[in-house]
């Protein structure tokens, strides 16, 4: 069975002027993001009703997670590699949504911690109490990265592998 070329009514694009302009385009929107002037890692809320909204939003999170972790549990999924991989980033996003929560409270809630911007690499953790314990907890508490890239890492992993293991699957029954 001879095949026809899907591109072949799209040659008309190669004279484009479209199509020249593509790699100067690509190269601007690369620029533009990779070359960013300011880079603000954090997001503090002014008001009340924001942070609220926000934490709001962590707790229903981290309620999902829990949700998913005993349902992957109950109905026997985790006997699977890819199901437990994903039962790992739950609880992971669970720890982070907890560990967000805490930073948000004590930040933007309370105000019993505040950061100062010393210089382009330099801040500087001020508690209001003075007590140098909380100030370290806090800083912990904002490397919270160290839990949100394993939990998606997890997740990909068992997505990833959920759809192996489907190709695999039909693979096998196409083939009997």
């Amino acid at each position: 069975m001879l095949k026809k070329n899907p591109f072949k009514m799209l040659s008309f694009l190669k004279s484009s002027p479209v199509l020249k302009s593509i790699p100067a385009l690509t190269m601007g929107c690369a620029c533009l993001l990779f070359l960013p002037t300011i880079a603000s890692a954090t997001q503090l809320h002014t008001s009340s009703e924001g942070i609220i909204t926000h934490q709001m939003g962590h707790l229903f999170f981290l309620f999902s997670m829990v949700a998913l972790i005993f349902t992957i549990t109950g109905k026997g999924l985790d006997t699977q590699k890819g199901w437990r991989l994903i039962q790992y980033s739950a609880f992971f996003f669970i720890l982070w949504n907890l560990d967000a929560l805490t930073a948000h409270f004590l930040d933007n809630q309370i105000q019993a911690v505040t950061i100062e911007n010393l210089s382009l690499g330099k801040i500087r953790v001020v508690v209001h109490n003075g007590s140098s314990l909380l100030a370290w907890i806090y800083y912990i508490l904002k490397l919270d990265h160290l839990l949100c890239v394993p939990a998606m890492l997890f997740l990909y992993k068992g997505l990833s592998n959920l759809v192996k293991e489907q190709r695999q699957m039909m693979g096998t029954k196409e083939g009997s």
